[in-house]
Parts: structure tokens; C-alpha cells; sequence
């Protein structure tokens, strides 16, 4: 291979790279943070622990139902199709709910850390926080963020609503 090949293979990744990372926003990072930590590494997590402990493990009588009659496959795309695309499809709808989305994305990266957390305590016979205290502590924090993020989003809306009128000469 020679010199002239090798910098096209890299200007060729360097262009890929570009592309995407102007193309992604911080709504697909957190889909992305999403999917890995409440889809995947819940619901890994919670079947190795299914699995270890028995089905009587998971607190949730519907993840108990599907693990058993789909197995991890069927978890891990009952929770994408239940939660990550109604977001999408909700973001997509509302245009006006940047924020909003944002929120609830960040309260189930968190809820799902905290749940990925408490199924490995578990499969290791430590101490965690109980279903209960962890779906509290999710409920709170998907008020906090979404009320916060409806504030800025009708902020921004407010504030490019007067940007506009600004520049009219003849305000409706």
C-alpha cells in the first residue's frame, strides 16, 4: 500500500467522523445512553439475576413475564418498543419539546444506572436500594427534569417568539 492510498483511507474515516458528528445532536446521545443503560444493562443485568436467584428476583411481574416467555431478546426489545420509541416518535411530533424530551431521557439514563446497579448487588448478595426507594427516586427526578425541561422550553419559544416580533415592522 502506498503513502497516497493510506491518507485517502484516512481522509475517508475523517470525513465519516465529520459527518456524523455534525449530524448528532444531544437528544441522539441520550437515546443512545438510553438504550445502553435502562435497555441493555437493565435488562442483562436483570437476567443473569433472573437467572441466578430465579424468576422471583425481578421485582416487575411483567419483565418476569416476558424473560421467561422471550428470553433476553424479547426484554430488551420489549423495552425499546415500551419506552425509547414513543419518545422518538413523541419528539418528532412536538417540535416544541427539546427539553422536555431531554429530561425524561436523562431521568431513565439515571433510573436505569441506578436499577443496572441495584441487579448486580443483588446477583452479588450486597446490599442495595429496594424497588421501591428506586422507582421514588425515578418518579422525582422525571418531574424535576421535565418540569425543567417544559420551563426552557417555553422560554426558548417565549424569547425567539420576541426575536421575531423584533424584527417585524408591524407586530400582529
Amino acid at each position: 500500500m502506498n503513502e497516497n492510498q493510506e491518507e485517502s483511507g484516512f481522509d475517508f474515516i475523517r470525513l465519516v467522523f465529520v459527518y456524523i458528528s455534525r449530524r448528532l445532536n444531544v437528544s441522539h446521545l441520550l437515546y443512545f445512553f438510553v438504550f445502553i443503560t435502562f435497555d441493555v444493562g437493565d435488562a442483562v443485568t436483570a437476567t443473569v439475576m433472573m437467572d441466578s436467584k430465579g424468576l422471583g428476583a425481578e421485582y416487575n411481574i411483567i419483565i418476569q413475564y416476558i424473560y421467561y416467555n422471550y428470553g433476553l431478546a424479547g426484554l430488551i426489545t420489549a423495552k425499546l418498543w415500551l419506552i425509547i420509541v414513543p419518545l422518538m416518535v413523541a419528539s418528532t411530533m412536538v417540535k416544541g419539546s427539546f427539553w422536555l424530551i431531554n429530561g425524561i431521557l436523562s431521568a431513565l439514563i439515571i433510573f436505569g444506572i441506578m436499577a443496572t446497579r441495584a441487579n448486580i448487588q443483588e446477583i452479588s448478595g450486597l446490599p442495595h436500594m429496594s424497588p421501591m426507594e428506586i422507582n421514588t427516586i425515578y418518579l422525582i427526578m422525571l418531574f424535576l427534569f421535565g418540569f425543567a425541561g417544559m420551563v426552557i422550553d417555553d422560554y426558548s419559544e417565549h424569547k425567539a417568539k420576541n426575536f421575531l416580533y423584533g424584527q417585524m415592522k408591524d407586530p400582529p
